[in-house]
């Protein structure tokens, strides 16, 4: 990749890591119960999630360190700030995959648990400096233009609700934290990712009732409402887990999968709403590199879609678990391609 690149390198690349470690997950989920096809599709897309991942790290690295002025007038940007994040993001959504590749013994659980720690550290630190490096630069702030007031500000908060979802898998492969204390972090965590997507909802939605819409190549922002909403439920279900093994609310788990599909409930309303508004827009969409942001917020929720039909034991809710899966597989493959064919054009590497 030339110097120029690199410097111009457009922060929704992570997305891409984002959506590759979102499909691994869902599919490590045994999403089509017993057939042995999820696995092979979720090893396969697994390894293709880490190489991705560890590519943009490389890049972004470089970049941080050759381009620093490029990456803070980044920050500073209400639109590329927020997708700065998606690259942290992308660790730590690769380390929740692995874990669970351990979980369900794809891999040995100890490597599995050294593998995501090396994801998981810069992840979870990367998300936190992000996060506050671009709200204290945006929020508050006069300069920042009201229609630049997206679905993307969700990107820094998301990772965050995922901890839990981290944590009880590091419990469950014999990590060396006790499970009281990765309750307690399980639930600060969840509380901060949770919490900030609560006050930017109300930010965001106001501004999507009181000015323009978003322009027709934001359309991702519509949809990316389903990733705190998925994420946030599956850290819910992760906490009652903790909880229950730690002792500190035994009786979680039955109040925690109620919420949960309260928020699934939600999700399934919002995707029905944001489908809505982006098929008005269908004919001015094309497809560009912001256009991966709908991969994980989708993956998000097929992924707590399949949780809940286990838990609740709902045959029709574990068909269109399913279902989804399958068409987020294919959709991720026909993303592939489109992605590589632009790359060797160069539109890619646009911003």
């Amino acid at each position: 990749m030339t110097t120029s690149r690199v410097a111009t390198f457009h922060p929704a690349w992570g997305a891409v890591a984002m959506t590759a470690s979102g499909i691994a997950l869902v599919s490590l989920l045994d999403p089509w119960a017993g057939s042995g096809v999820d696995d092979v599709v979720g090893a396969v897309t697994l390894v293709l999630a880490l190489v991705i991942a560890v590519a943009t790290s490389v890049v972004y690295i470089v970049r941080m360190t050759a381009h620093r002025e490029a990456v803070v007038d980044d920050l500073a940007n209400p639109v590329m700030g927020a997708m700065t994040a998606a690259w942290p993001a992308s660790l730590l959504i690769a380390a929740l995959a692995v874990l669970q590749a351990g979980v369900i013994d794809l891999v040995d659980g100890t490597t599995a648990l050294w593998v995501a720690l090396v994801f998981f550290v810069p992840g979870l630190v990367g998300t936190l400096i992000v996060g506050v490096a671009f709200y204290t630069r945006v929020i508050g702030s006069t300069d920042v233009p009201l229609q630049t007031v997206s679905g993307n500000w969700f990107v820094p908060v998301v990772p965050l609700v995922l901890v839990p979802s981290i944590l009880v898998r590091t419990e469950v492969l014999g990590g060396p934290v006790d499970p009281a204390s990765l309750a307690f972090v399980a639930v600060a965590t969840w509380g901060i990712g949770f919490g900030l997507f609560l006050l930017l909802a109300a930010i965001v939605g106001g501004r999507l009732l009181i000015a323009s819409p978003p322009a027709p190549h934001a359309a991702p922002t519509w949809w990316i409402w389903l990733a705190p909403i998925g994420a946030g439920g599956l850290g819910v279900i992760s906490i009652s887990r903790l909880s229950a093994v730690s002792e500190a609310w035994p009786d979680a788990t039955s109040a925690a999968f109620l919420l949960a599909a309260m928020l699934w409930g939600l999700g399934l309303w919002w995707a029905v709403f944001a489908g809505i508004i982006i098929s008005r827009q269908r004919r001015e969409l094309h497809f560009q590199l912001p256009v991966w942001g709908f991969g994980f917020p989708t993956a998000a929720w097929v992924a707590l879609t399949v949780e809940l039909a286990r838990h609740w034991e709902l045959g029709w809710l574990a068909v269109s678990g399913a279902v989804l899966w399958a068409a987020l597989i294919v959709a991720f493959a026909a993303a592939i391609v489109m992605t590589v064919v632009r790359m060797r054009s160069g539109a890619m590497f646009g911003r």
